[in-house]
């Protein structure tokens, strides 16, 4: 079942290419969050924050998200479209949103160690790029919608967080 090849018609095949463009669009902002925080990291006024490296991980596995789910939109267009795939797709995506509330969080923990002002200016630049992801998650979100169709994506979704969380004990 997760090896035989799936067929898309016409219509699935635009609303990839609008997912894929979307996933395109947002290239540049995914660069530039982590250009600012690794710019952050080594800055002599905030490489000392506790959790520094934490965040510095979580913002890393947002860029990793946004390359899995391109990645994955581009094998679906080179015929290896299968049920095992779309299952990474929605991995991949629900990567790129949870950590962006995780590099958030730790933002602001490592935000409170920190009194230089190049080091301010760069967390202040870093909340606007998250913001800037937090739109462009949405958007993402809703062409991901558009091509599963809102209800098989949430299902995908949950069958990962399930596959992936351990039982209760």
């Amino acid at each position: 079942m997760l090896n035989k090849p799936l067929v898309m018609d016409t219509d699935e095949r635009q609303r990839l290419l609008e997912w894929w463009h979307t996933m395109d669009a947002a290239k540049p902002m995914v660069r530039r969050l982590m250009s600012l925080i690794t710019e952050l990291r080594l800055n002599p006024e905030s490489s000392h924050a506790d959790g520094m490296i934490l965040f510095y991980r979580a913002a890393s596995e947002i860029s990793y998200g946004y390359a899995g789910v391109r990645g994955c939109i581009r094998r679906a267009f080179a015929n290896e479209y299968r049920e095992a795939l779309r299952i990474n797709m929605a991995m991949c995506h629900s990567f790129a949103e949870r950590f962006s509330v995780d590099t958030k969080v730790l933002l602001e923990r490592v935000a409170q160690q920190i009194s230089g002002q190049n080091a301010l200016l760069l967390i202040q630049k870093i909340r606007e790029t998250l913001a800037e992801n937090d739109v462009m998650l949405k958007e993402i979100k809703s062409k991901a919608d558009a091509f599963f169709g809102r209800d098989t994506f949430n299902s995908i979704q949950n069958k990962v967080k399930q596959s992936i969380t351990l039982p209760k004990s």
